[in-house]
């Protein structure tokens, strides 16, 4: 069945009462939001008559009829009949447009009621997506899915208009057909107070006061502690010896994790990083150290400057301010995932494609030659380990449709494994990625957009070609999902295909309160963390002010840490850390179960500190041998890293450990220009106020061991 936009009935006459004087519905609300939340005047958006609108609101996907309620504020209801699960959400709806135009800015509450009457499987959850939008390009000023319950519940949606919508511009309705169900729905209304008031005075009740599976018992958390104990943690054993192999006992051992052998990053704009027009020192700075003790991210996706428009047009920064920017980060030891070479929709490719969009030819070798240019480029190839190959393969679909029919592509598919098969013949090192989204966010394993992407990636492993891993963005809505339904998609995914997974591109609806966000982000990390075929997590930037929906995960515009900090701080780096001082046994040992990831190990023998590094991936049995050694600690000039060597902005400088480093500035006369000490590993100097010219810039060890580097100031 193909379903067309919602219509909306047509009305001819309404009377002067209908937009004048309220019926006893609208005046029971006006009543409410003056005695409840303080709240005067406003204009009614659609009509203050409550059988008014609903015989103006247009239903699709379902059978309708209006029923009369008792012991409500409101009279009437529509009682709306979904027979089955539709292939989206959208195959089934109802909504009512604008009577009053909405301006630009204008600050709006939005009230519906609903209730559930009948799921298929008896129970009282309903599914609904509740939405406000544009009628001609289905821009959302919210969307919010509810699962209303047996119950009459008042939804209250507060929003600031971010556009103007003259009268029949603007659809105020329901998705209805995530499954079989029957839904009622009654005093859709609104009212927006333009800018007499504030977006924070106006009440919001949204019924999510948890989710499933947010109890403290709740029994999915013992199963996914036991995976995670099993899955991210293995056996280190050290053996303790002198320089002829004796075992060295009650010797004081220190086990210091450095980094996570599981990826925990966020989107970045490299442009910010570095010596770049927009570099940022606290931006630089929460990058390698979330938790105040130098712990920070391990991974990040480029959230723009790689995508292909992008980086052909410069409008996330020039190429050579890209590859700054992932210098630093590699130099940080942060690895680095490239985002995106093929995003198959007209939008998100050079205009060109879709100016040559019957040229089969032309597209395929213009893909080509981006590839080659990409892939191949200095400062991009071996430093840009894995990549999203083709993003949104389900959803966005104009390169599909575009070549189906033509020579050799029957579907219109087949591109797909051939530019993996490209991309290899490049750099075989590659790690490859599809990546999608609708999949973790609808929270099952019965969805039109899962099943899709399953297909779809089918079609690319049956085509023969190395596809490493799948990706989820997993940008979660209001209503959030069971941890145990997202465990069910990952185990659905890997026993289907056998495949790496990683959650690429996380965060979450600002609808939900901050305090159930960092309530389901632990959640949410510890499900996947425990999960075995998943390899890392990664949130979709971590800062409010660049943020794409202005809610980061981490941080608020002004650094501001966020509940939800505090919540990744002590999983990543603290329950899920090992860093610990053993004490070794008669025999030199001493054993333990360790997080995964990689250590530096430290020795203490007779005032002494002799340091060793090694790699937990799988158990380990390591032999330490202790040497004599000086008892002063020799700075290496391999050890001290400054950069860069001519300096606009800000010099950055990398020191090996943690100690009262101090560090001096003299100018070309000898000069002494700064001086001062700290204990920071990395460090940015501010030199944009010096005057042209070359510095010597010395950096000594408490024990007086020094490194000098000369500098040159722009």
């Amino acid at each position: 069945m193909n379903f067309q936009p919602i219509t909306i009935l047509t009305f001819l006459f309404l009377s002067t009462a209908a937009f004048t004087q309220n019926d006893a519905y609208h005046e029971n609300f006006l009543n409410q939001l003056q005695t409840e939340y303080s709240l005067m005047g406003g204009d009614w958006i659609f009509t203050s008559n409550e059988e008014d609108n609903i015989d103006r609101a247009g239903s699709y996907g379902s059978t309708k009829r209006t029923i009369e309620v008792n012991g409500q504020d409101f009279m009437k209801a529509v009682n709306l009949d979904i027979p089955e699960t539709g292939e989206n959400p959208w195959n089934a709806g109802y909504s009512i447009s604008n009577v009053n135009t909405i301006r630009r800015g204008d600050k709006v509450i939005a009230v519906i009621w609903l209730r559930t009457v009948s799921t298929p499987l008896g129970g009282i959850a309903g599914r609904v997506n509740i939405f406000l939008e544009d009628v001609a390009t289905f821009d959302k000023e919210f969307i919010l899915t509810a699962s209303p319950s047996g119950q009459w519940q008042q939804y209250l949606i507060p929003f600031e208009s971010t556009d103007t919508y003259p009268s029949g511009d603007l659809n105020f309705g329901l998705h209805l057909a995530y499954q079989q169900q029957v839904i009622e729905v009654a005093g859709m209304t609104a009212i927006n107070y333009g800018n007499s008031v504030s977006l924070e005075d106006l009440p919001q009740n949204l019924n999510i006061d948890n989710y499933p599976g947010a109890d403290a018992d709740a029994p999915w958390r013992i199963t996914a502690a036991d995976r995670i104990e099993q899955h991210r943690k293995a056996n280190m054993t050290l053996r303790i010896q002198d320089g002829n192999g004796n075992p060295i006992p009650n010797t004081d051992v220190r086990i210091e994790m450095l980094r996570h052998q599981y990826a925990f990053g966020t989107a970045v704009n490299p442009r910010r990083l570095a010596n770049n027009s927009q570099a940022n020192p606290i931006y630089m700075d929460r990058l390698i150290n979330l938790d105040g003790k130098g712990h920070g991210f391990n991974w990040v996706v480029t959230e723009n400057a790689l995508k292909w428009r992008a980086w052909e047009q410069g409008w996330a920064g020039t190429q050579d301010e890209t590859v700054k920017g992932i210098q630093w980060l590699v130099n940080n030891d942060i690895k680095v995932r490239g985002h995106v070479l093929v995003w198959p929709r007209w939008e998100s490719m050079p205009p060109d494609m879709e100016e040559n969009r019957n040229n089969p030819d032309y597209l395929t070798n213009r893909i080509n030659t981006h590839l080659d240019n990409i892939l191949n480029y200095e400062g991009v190839r071996d430093f840009v380990q894995e990549w999203d190959v083709i993003n949104e393969i389900a959803h966005e679909r104009d390169l599909e449709n575009t070549l189906r029919g033509t020579a050799g592509y029957t579907t219109g598919r087949e591109i797909y494994p051939q530019i993996i098969q490209k991309i290899l013949e490049e750099d075989p090192s590659i790690i490859t990625y599809l990546n999608d989204y609708a999949v973790l966010s609808n929270g099952s394993v019965e969805g039109g957009d899962y099943q899709l992407y399953k297909s779809m990636i089918q079609e690319v492993v049956d085509a023969g070609v190395q596809l490493d891993g799948i990706g989820f963005q997993a940008h979660m809505g209001s209503s959030l999902v069971a941890p145990d339904s997202l465990y069910a998609i990952l185990e659905d995914t890997y026993q289907a295909f056998g495949k790496t997974i990683k959650i690429t591109e996380y965060d979450q609806s600002d609808l939900l309160s901050e305090e159930i966000q960092a309530q389901y982000t632990g959640d949410f990390l510890k499900m996947i963390f425990s999960h075995p075929a998943t390899d890392g997590f990664l949130m979709w930037g971590f800062w409010d002010a660049i943020h794409w929906r202005g809610n980061s995960p981490l941080y608020d515009d002004n650094w501001n840490p966020k509940p939800a900090h505090a919540t990744f701080t002590d999983l990543v780096f603290n329950q899920w850390w090992t860093d610990t001082t053993l004490t070794t046994a008669n025999n030199g040992v001493v054993d333990l179960r360790a997080f995964k990831g990689d250590y530096q190990i430290t020795v203490m023998r007779n005032g002494q500190e002799i340091t060793a590094e090694l790699s937990l991936e799988d158990d380990v049995d390591k032999a330490i041998v202790l040497l004599p050694v000086s008892t002063k600690r020799i700075l290496d000039e391999a050890e001290v890293k400054v950069y860069p060597t001519v300096v606009e902005h800000y010099l950055t400088l990398e020191l090996p450990y943690r100690e009262d480093w101090k560090i001096t500035i003299f100018d070309s006369t000898g000069k002494l220009v700064s001086d001062h000490t700290s204990t920071d590993f990395i460090q940015f100097l501010d030199m944009e106020s010096y005057p042209s010219g070359s510095y010597i810039v010395n950096i000594s060890n408490q024990e007086g061991s020094s490194v000098s580097r000369k500098v040159i100031k722009k």
